[in-house]
């Protein structure tokens, strides 16, 4: 029953290809570029095989000139790309939550009144500015992100099996382990960042309830008992929110650190192929370009995956207001 709870929260993401469609034109634009971009990126390990083995080892000028020139292009223009990439998807993400904003307000408009007597203030206020604000956060930084670090990390993958596909798999001999630490704490992270809205939107509301009384407190010398109110839902909070800091350290350290141990073995069979010439030294630093490169997408993604995860509470949030009955 949980995971299939799971997969419901999950569908959240689905609803929001209504607000995707209008602008899947120019998204696919952002697409092709972030696809020449990690073109370009992938090229540029391979270019200092080339450097080395083509130019340097065999003290060719003309070729190091050549390959120097050949990289800095590539730099700029993957340099150029990238910010193009990175204005249009903001342009686009943020007129696609424009359209939610004013979907959502204009489906409040529409709710009767015994929904506002029915449904806290200060949780309502919390779902209209934290949870659409996380929202946003994500649209604008998360998504291209994700998708740029797919398509590099598969990209890697299709190099460094060409370059040499059994150091490859020396490479890649911690992955299980990395993937078990990894979803192990990133379900304790989306309950934790579930309960940290819910600990917000109970100190929005003690907050508006508190003050919209203020009168009737004051009148019965109750200051001093919502004073005690107020600390214990505020060291709740607190709780909850070292809580989400932990787990999400731990989501994203942890495999980190255990695919970092991976290099020295990298290094160690690396270095037993060019010494039996079985491998180039240009080969194996061009290799460990992309397995250094290679963690890095690892690891942005694990991360990021906490802003999913957040996102996704925030869209639930969001959707239970949308899913509210207008009678």
């Amino acid at each position: 029953m949980e995971s299939l709870g799971s997969i419901a929260q999950w569908k959240d993401y689905r609803r929001l290809w209504v607000y995707v469609r209008p602008y899947r034109k120019r998204l696919a634009l952002v697409l092709a570029i972030s696809l020449a971009v990690t073109s370009l990126n992938l090229v540029q390990p391979f270019i200092s095989k080339l450097l080395i083995d083509g130019a340097l080892l065999k003290r060719d000028l003309r070729a190091l000139v050549w390959i120097s020139v050949l990289m800095f292009f590539v730099t700029v223009l993957g340099f150029v790309l990238n910010i193009v990439s990175s204005y249009r998807y903001v342009t686009v993400s943020a007129a696609m939550l424009f359209d939610m904003r004013l979907a959502l307000f204009q489906h409040l408009q529409k709710l009767s009144p015994r929904f506002y007597a029915q449904f806290r203030l200060g949780d309502l206020m919390s779902r209209l500015n934290n949870d659409i604000g996380e929202v946003q956060r994500v649209s604008a930084d998360t998504l291209l992100s994700v998708l740029s670090n797919v398509l590099f990390f598969v990209g890697s993958i299709v190099m460094m099996l060409w370059l040499n596909w059994r150091l490859f798999f020396v490479s890649v001999i911690l992955i299980p382990a990395c993937v078990y630490t990894f979803f192990r704490y990133q379900k304790r992270l989306m309950a934790l960042t579930k309960l940290l809205r819910e600990r917000s939107a109970d100190l929005g509301s003690l907050f508006v309830d508190t003050i919209l009384g203020m009168r009737v407190v004051i009148s019965l010398g109750a200051s001093e008992h919502e004073a005690n109110r107020f600390r214990e839902r505020n060291d709740a909070f607190v709780r909850t929110m070292l809580g989400v800091q932990i787990a999400s350290f731990m989501t994203g350290a942890l495999p980190g650190t255990i695919l970092t141990a991976a290099t020295s073995g990298v290094f160690l069979y690396g270095g037993w192929l060019i010494f039996h010439g079985a491998m180039t030294i240009g080969t194996l630093v061009a290799f460990m370009a992309y397995h250094t490169r290679l963690m890095s997408p690892v690891q942005n993604l694990m991360g990021l995956t906490s802003g999913m995860a957040s996102a996704r509470v925030s869209l639930g949030r969001i959707f239970e207001l949308f899913d509210s009955p207008r009678t």
